[in-house]
């Protein structure tokens, strides 16, 4: 548990807005990975299995939060994890801040695009998390950058500027 709960605790902040949500959806994907832990069929790291638990986990706890109203798409979490991912482009270059661009993408797309860019998860571990076929992901990952492609090239063409 002690290699994973910060691994765990990022996930949850990347997807939750409240620090208190984040707190809860981390903690309800550490009791996960305890339950599961006779599940463990030793075909990937210990680490690694333990986090496709986390982001299932909190995963479900986003969208049942999203169903009752609470916030979700943080503040800072997203550009944090962004700014940790191993191939960053130049954001400030970008008109906007990504998680303004983020914000505007489906749920769907979103989630493929934050845990393939930024949570560096394979297309089939997202599958997995995410419970559609890889084929599915695929295609959430190509919509959804084709649509920040959009976004960006549309804000260049109206010369809007990053607020300072």
């Amino acid at each position: 548990m002690t290699h994973v709960i910060s691994r765990v605790r990022r996930i949850a902040r990347t997807f939750l807005r409240s620090a208190a949500d984040a707190d809860d959806a981390a903690q309800l994907g550490l009791l996960a990975i305890l339950e599961s832990a006779s599940s463990y069929r030793g075909e990937a790291t210990v680490e690694a299995w333990a986090r496709r638990v986390a982001v299932r986990t909190i995963l479900r706890y986003a969208r049942q939060q999203r169903r009752e109203g609470a916030p979700v798409a943080p503040e800072s979490a997203i550009d944090d994890e962004i700014a940790l991912a191993p191939h960053q482009p130049p954001f400030e270059a970008l008109p906007r801040e990504a998680r303004a661009y983020l914000d505007e993408l489906p749920e769907a797309q979103r989630t493929a695009i934050l845990l393939h860019h930024a949570l560096d998860h394979s297309i089939e571990e997202i599958a997995g998390m995410t419970e559609v076929s890889p084929d599915t992901v695929k295609s959430r990952l190509r919509l959804g950058i084709g649509a920040l492609r959009k976004q960006v090239r549309q804000d260049l063409a109206v010369g809007r500027k990053r607020a300072s």
